[in-house]
């Protein structure tokens, strides 16, 4: 290896600048583009891992309820930070997963949905009282038993608010399995935090992800939305 460089420096020495430049980019032009090719992957690498890492959900709620502008659920999710104690890398996000008129669309945002959630990445979903009929039926919420043990030790003025607006549901089996009645979601229709942001409904409830283990972020977000 050392003789190669000594020959090659040889070479260039004997050169003109022009006749260096146009040997260089003869011979060693590929060389040239996999290193530039390398230091681009790697300072990206560096730039991503180090310096500016993108942000990451502390928080992730699925709005599938009825339409309502992107600005409203921005808003939303911006009142929510306050519960996001680094915010510099964490984020609490309140995103729409109601269907459109447009089949692709629907097609992106059913795809989205079920990789975040095969990740654990979805944390809760805002819906109607029939979505959390079909969220139940397709076991994608579950009792919130952990979340309430967990606001009844830390926020005793939410837990009597919240105990008295679970949602109970039935879920129908195929192949002679019994239904099963549980309770599966709360009630949040007219909590003030929607009241202000001008999401309030007769008809909406926020349920546990099954697969969920941000329950500390769920009950302080439970908090915030009623204004505890």
């Amino acid at each position: 290896m050392r003789e190669f460089f000594s020959t090659e420096i040889a070479k260039l020495r004997e050169m003109n600048f022009t006749d260096k430049r146009q040997y260089i980019w003869e011979y060693y032009k590929l060389h040239m583009l996999f290193i530039g090719i390398f230091v681009f992957l790697g300072g990206s690498l560096i730039n991503i891992w180090f310096i500016n890492p993108p942000m990451r959900e502390y928080l992730y709620i699925a709005w599938q309820a009825d339409h309502v502008p992107a600005v409203a659920l921005e808003d939303f999710s911006e009142n929510l930070n306050i519960i996001v104690e680094n915010q510099g890398r964490y984020r609490a996000s309140v995103r729409s997963y109601v269907m459109t008129d447009n089949p692709q669309f629907n097609q992106a945002i059913v795809t989205r949905f079920h990789a975040l959630l095969s990740v654990g990445d979805v944390h809760a979903v805002i819906a109607t009282s029939q979505g959390m009929q079909e969220n139940a039926d397709f076991g994608l919420i579950r009792h919130p038993e952990e979340l309430l043990a967990v606001i009844r030790d830390t926020n005793q003025q939410l837990y009597a608010i919240v105990s008295e607006r679970l949602l109970t549901i039935t879920v129908e089996f195929e192949d002679d399995i019994p239904p099963v009645t549980d309770t599966m979601a709360i009630d949040i229709s007219g909590a003030p935090l929607l009241v202000e942001l001008d999401l309030s409904t007769d008809d909406l409830y926020l349920g546990f992800v099954s697969n969920s283990r941000q329950v500390d972020g769920v009950a302080r977000a439970l908090a915030v939305i009623f204004g505890l």
